[in-house]
């Protein structure tokens, strides 16, 4: 899982245990706690099994595609989710009924589009009783990519903050609100 957070004009973009920092602006993702150098670089790419390049090309799609921004290996939507991800007949058609009207609409790349979509083809109680809500979701342009969730910081609690990002990653983020 992924999470994303807004600090001003710097964006940090949490993930598999790093944090990412770039400002959006010039859009160069960094180590965003701080301890950015090749020989980290390195070190976090061999660990992965990865070449240095390999392992800035990784990250940068992901935190491109999660910030919102434009990455030839990655992209980014929204999509309708439910709380508990099973569902009746009902809820599963209403669902692909707001999937389709977004897609329709043209407007998978825009949060608020989608919520229009989705209080204008569910009921209220329907959003309520099975907690749908929009949600970005990543997805890697090669075949048969599975989706990441990306989270937005300003919508979790701290339970839910301190179960996606270890604290020592969280506590040294340099860019981010207290």
């Amino acid at each position: 899982m992924i999470v994303e957070e807004w600090s001003g004009n710097y964006v940090n973009v949490y993930v598999d245990g790093y944090v990412f920092s770039a400002d959006s602006g010039k859009r160069v993702w960094e180590f965003g706690d701080g301890q950015d150098s090749d020989e980290r670089r390195k070190f976090e790419a061999a660990k992965r099994g990865m070449t240095v390049n390999e392992f800035v090309d990784h990250y940068r799609g992901i935190c491109n595609a999660a910030a919102g921004w434009k990455d030839p290996d990655w992209e980014y939507r929204y999509n309708v989710v439910a709380l508990d991800g099973q569902g009746t007949t009902l809820l599963k058609e209403v669902m692909n009924r707001v999937e389709e009207a977004i897609e329709r609409n043209d407007a998978a790349q825009n949060r608020e589009k989608c919520q229009d979509m989705l209080k204008r083809y569910a009921s209220l109680g329907m959003i309520r009783q099975n907690g749908l809500s929009i949600r970005k979701y990543i997805y890697g342009r090669k075949e048969n990519a599975a989706g990441r969730i990306v989270y937005q910081m300003g919508e979790l609690t701290p339970s839910w903050i301190a179960s996606l990002i270890p604290e020592s990653v969280l506590s040294k983020a340099v860019h981010r609100k207290k």
